[in-house]
């Protein structure tokens, strides 16, 4: 059996230090008593800076005060309602012949016809022959599905 010591029962002082114990609780306390004091301070700092710096409202923020905001207005919506109730004219401008710019130029051709002379002039290659030999012409332009980069090329 284990035999207690002769002046009482008692404690093992060798495994803690208690003067170390006390010092390091006491220095947390006088921490965070400092650091309570340097935030209350640094509040009171602000709020005085924060005084000094205000200046009166704006007498028009004053006057609109409890009002509503006013409801937004749409834009071109009487341009759009405008060009509806337009009905377009006998002779549209992609059925005749006329100038854009003389200086450059330029023409203005019907529908039909420029289609005819895009193709002709083969400027896009025609449906029937890429697509018969099954080359798609647009693989080669970026798109969102090859993330803006065009086909791979192929190697020889």
């Amino acid at each position: 059996m284990h035999e207690v010591p002769s002046n009482g029962p008692g404690h093992e002082t060798r495994d803690v230090n208690f003067r170390a114990v006390y010092w390091l609780t006491g220095l947390i306390i006088v921490s965070a008593v400092v650091i309570h004091l340097g935030v209350w301070w640094l509040f009171r700092d602000l709020r005085e800076r924060q005084k000094q710096g205000m200046h009166e409202a704006n007498p028009l923020a004053l006057e609109d005060r409890g009002r509503p905001p006013p409801s937004p207005q749409l834009e071109g919506l009487q341009q759009m309602t405008r060009q509806f109730e337009e009905k377009p004219s006998p002779t549209s401008r992609t059925d005749s012949y006329g100038w854009v710019d003389r200086k450059a130029e330029i023409v203005r051709v019907p529908m039909d016809r420029a289609m005819n002379l895009i193709v002709e002039q083969k400027l896009i290659p025609s449906a029937s022959g890429s697509q018969s030999q099954g080359q798609n012409p647009y693989a080669t332009l970026p798109s969102p599905a090859n993330s803006g980069r065009g086909a791979p090329k192929e190697k020889p």
